[in-house]
Formats: structure tokens, sequence, C-alpha cells
């Protein structure tokens, strides 16, 4: 696992309680931080970023826009779906780099931009298709199992590449994650909507296309994320806290917005400064 951290360059506003959005993006853990962890291969390390020596890609330029976030790339060239559920499995375990199994622990989103590779093991896509859905119910459980609450996992559909055959098998792949995306388990991220024409080679976005990935990835971030967390997390009373932390980390009854009585809603600042 190769994991470059874009790390907050501002500290986020203050917010007392608040989880539902830290600086735009959000806080699906409530812990005051919004991390976005993305996982994959060489598309998402930034092989073809040429204005960044190779490295960084989409996920350096989201990192970019939203300053008062964490963006954790876990990209390493030529991994496979199956092989990073075996780096997911041991670094849990202990018996590999404890940083993958962290990044994933403190995650808000996990993306989930892998499966392109298993082409070259000439399977039928539908196999790749059943190993994302095992990768994703792997790292469910394992942080579940840390943290006592199940992450929020989004499945990518791959940018198209322009190899003979991978491309039909990339679209293939594409056709099941979609097929089967959901508002609590969505693969509804559209990188394949990016043209063929932004690549650098036959598989690697140029820059260019790193630019056209990240505005997809910010249009998701802010707009159709949100969505899916208003199903996956409940707030009953709109108090801005969800129901699932109210009383865990914060001692408050999810039915009622006013806890202490004091006139003020638990997701609201009672600092005027």
């Amino acid at each position: 696992i190769i994991a470059a951290v874009f790390a907050p360059l501002l500290l986020a506003p203050a917010q007392s309680l608040a989880c539902p959005f830290i600086g735009g993006l959000p806080d699906f853990n409530c812990d005051g931080e919004a991390v976005i962890t993305v996982v994959g291969d060489s598309v998402v390390y930034g092989v073809g970023d040429t204005i960044n020596n190779g490295h960084g890609g989409y996920v350096l330029r989201i990192a970019k826009r939203f300053p008062n976030a964490t963006f954790y790339n876990l990209g390493t060239p030529g991994e496979e779906a199956r092989q990073e559920i075996l780096d997911v499995e041991d670094s849990f375990a202990g018996k590999s780099d404890p940083s993958l199994a962290t990044s994933l622990t403190s995650a808000d989103v996990i993306i989930l931009d892998i499966g392109r590779n298993d082409w070259w093991k000439f399977g039928p896509a539908i196999a790749t298709w059943r190993n994302l859905k095992r990768l994703r119910e792997t790292i469910e459980t394992k942080v579940s199992n840390v943290t006592g609450h199940k992450p929020f996992v989004v499945t990518a559909q791959l940018m198209a590449a322009n190899r003979t055959g991978q491309g039909a098998w990339v679209t293939e792949l594409n056709k099941y994650i979609a097929a089967n995306s959901k508002p609590t388990a969505p693969g509804d991220l559209r990188f394949n909507t990016v043209s063929k024409r932004f690549l650098y080679d036959r598989v690697h976005p140029s820059s260019r296309g790193y630019d056209q990935i990240a505005k997809i990835l910010e249009q998701y971030l802010t707009v159709t994320l949100p969505k899916h967390i208003a199903i996956f997390r409940k707030d009953a009373v709109h108090d801005g806290l969800y129901d699932e932390y109210e009383e865990e980390k914060f001692g408050m009854s999810p039915f009622n917005p006013d806890t202490d009585h004091g006139g003020i809603f638990a997701g609201q600042d009672d600092d005027p400064s």
C-alpha cells in the first residue's frame, strides 16, 4: 500500500457538537473532522499527472478544494481488487502496515476506485464485481468491529480504458457496479463519464483528465452524497446530530433537540463568539 495524506491547511471552524458537515463535507462519524479515504490503483495514485511528477492525481486536486478536510490517497500502482481485500485483512490483523486500517477507520467516506487491473487476469467482469462487493463488505466489517459503526463506502464507476479488449471489459464492469448501486452502498460515482481524450496513455488520465475527475468527485461529495447519507444516517428531530451518535458521543436524546432544556438545539453552537 502506498499512502499519501493531503492534510488540512486550516483548522475546521468550531462547531459545538454538530456533525453533518465540516467545510462542506459530511462528518459522517461525528468526530469533528471530515476525512475522505480513496482506495485504488495507479489511477488513484496519480500516474500520468505530469504537472505533479506522476503522483497526486484527482485526490490531490480535490484536497485543495476542501482545505478543512483530510484526504488519504491509498493508490497502489498495479493493485487488483482481490489483493486489496487481502491488504485490508492483513492491516487490521496487524500483519502489515497499520496505516491502511487507520485511514479506513477514521474515514467519513471511503471511495473504491479499483478493479481495472483485474482485466490482466483475463477473468469475466462479473468476477471483479464480486471482488469489489467483497472488498466493500470486508471494509464495513473490519471498521465496524473497531468503531461500532458501519462506514460509508462508495464504489466508483471506472474511467474508460483505451487498450484493446480492456475498454469493453471496463464498460461491462461499470454496468455491474451501476446495476447494484443503492443509497446505502452506492455505485453512482461516475468517473466513467470522463472522455477518453483525457487519457495520458491507454489507461491513465492526463493532468487535464485528473482535473475532470476531481470536478465529478466535488459534485458528488457536495450534492449526491448528502442525499445518500440522509438515508443511511437518521436525524429524527433535525437538530444537526445523527441519532446513532447522540447518546453515545454526547449523552443526548435522539428524540429531543434540546436535551438540556437550555433553549438551544443540540447541533447549534452556543458560543456567540
